[in-house]
């Protein structure tokens, strides 16, 4: 990696790793925002007239799913609906399953799209995985879809990145949201329902088993031959439909008020979001020898029931560390307090839906590069950002202030940490009051 980018998409994320051979590799895209308020444009006009012309000249582009929430996803698919070739390989999470072989994050979502339809609830804790590889199987191509889980590993600008979360088997769904599902299935299990609902539970056993074979098709460890892994799109595509047709019948049965009324409980719409989230891809490079400059930790919206998993996995100190779940304090993690981090980056913005960016970030002795500001109480309290007192290791030997460094200073183009902020107006580097 020679330069890192992350782009101002208010509460949402999107980061760009790039070569110095002029390519590049997108790490989510997406936004809960309809605007950009630091520019007043809309996302959609973001996307279309600032990113896809910034990265029109890569001569690879790749593209990595972290899971799959609006703010993580929705600029992915406005990108492809503008430019359906423009990545060359996209990588998905994969659909983890628990020690009963069950993937209980695909059950949870069968249950939203068969009763719930596309009602508004939802609309924050995406069910897009049901069609993700039918939809780009029609734009990029089945070749082009590889799917990523623990132990997994892929390459960027000759480093070897390797995947340390969800796990594909043996995956430790809370205790809550296994009790969700169990709900759900016993207001479908009953022998006196009739109807469709015995038809409704085997479709969602035979999707979800299709699912997680198709990941492993998927896999680059693990790849299957193209007819293969086109077959196994088709009979996702063909369950989905059977459900869907299913749909209007199955809500006149007379246990689908409880399934909806369970469904739309406001602790369980948060459970499932934080399921999503603690599934996060969490990825690093490959340490062939001692620490370097190529030391990279990818969070995603992992949660500290992630970290506590990877714990062991982690090195030591990081030269780019991203936050997780854009630096809130509900997913700051005690194994942070012993990471040392050079860089630490923040994607979030005014509308900050699950909080201000915690303490602890403020107080680290890394610099930290801010997509906007106005999501940290430090900013909001004292009127400047909190790297005026940080020492960067970049500009000197010994360190010096971060104030001095010429990006800062107007007096050049690149900062030579390589670490910038992009948004429509500006490219910025560490101080988020420049």
């Amino acid at each position: 990696m020679d330069w890192l980018e992350m782009h101002n998409m208010e509460f949402g994320e999107c980061i760009v790793l790039g070569s110095a051979k002029r390519q590049i590799f997108m790490v989510d895209c997406g936004s809960m925002n309809v605007k950009i308020r630091e520019t007043d444009m809309e996302v959609t006009d973001y996307l279309e007239h600032t990113l896809l012309p910034r990265y029109e000249g890569a001569k690879g582009r790749s593209f990595l799913l972290t899971h799959y929430h609006r703010d993580h996803m929705s600029g992915l698919r406005y990108l492809l609906k503008k430019a359906p070739y423009f990545f060359d390989r996209i990588y998905l999470p994969t659909a983890p399953v628990d020690r009963h072989g069950r993937a209980l994050l695909l059950e949870f979502a069968l249950y939203v799209f068969t009763f719930m339809g596309r009602q508004s609830e939802y609309s924050q804790v995406s069910v897009g995985a049901l069609r993700i590889f039918e939809r780009l199987r029609q734009i990029v191509g089945s070749e082009c879809i590889y799917t990523l889980g623990r132990g997994s590993s892929f390459s960027f600008d000759e480093v070897q990145y390797d995947v340390l979360w969800p796990a594909w088997e043996q995956y430790p769904y809370s205790n809550l949201f296994c009790d969700i599902v169990e709900q759900l299935d016993v207001c479908m299990s009953s022998p006196y329902l009739g109807g469709n609902a015995p038809a409704f539970l085997r479709l969602k056993q035979e999707f979800c088993e299709e699912y997680v074979r198709c990941c492993e098709l998927c896999s680059e460890e693990t790849r299957g031959q193209p007819l293969e892994i086109e077959q196994s799109i088709d009979r996702l595509q063909d369950y989905l439909d059977q459900l869907e047709d299913l749909s209007d019948s199955l809500c006149l049965l007379p246990t689908a008020p409880d399934v909806q009324e369970i469904l739309n409980r406001p602790d369980v719409r948060n459970e499932y979001s934080n399921a999503q989230n603690t599934a996060s891809v969490v990825f690093h490079n490959h340490r062939n020898k001692e620490a370097s400059y190529d030391d990279i930790l990818m969070t995603g919206d992992a949660t500290p029931e992630t970290f506590d998993a990877i714990a062991e996995d982690l090195y030591d100190g990081y030269y780019i560390f991203k936050a997780p779940h854009h630096g809130t304090a509900g997913s700051w993690s005690h194994v942070f307090q012993d990471i040392y981090k050079s860089h630490i980056l923040i994607s979030n913005g005014d509308y900050h839906a699950a909080g201000m960016v915690c303490a602890e970030y403020q107080e680290d002795e890394g610099i930290k590069h801010c997509a906007n500001p106005y999501a940290c109480a430090w900013f909001v309290e004292n009127e400047c950002c909190c790297n005026r007192t940080a020492y960067c290791f970049e500009y000197s030997d010994r360190g010096a202030l971060t104030l001095r460094c010429p990006k800062c200073l107007g007096k050049a183009r690149a900062a030579q940490c390589g670490i910038y902020v992009v948004s429509y107006r500006s490219e910025r580097g560490c101080l988020c009051d420049q």
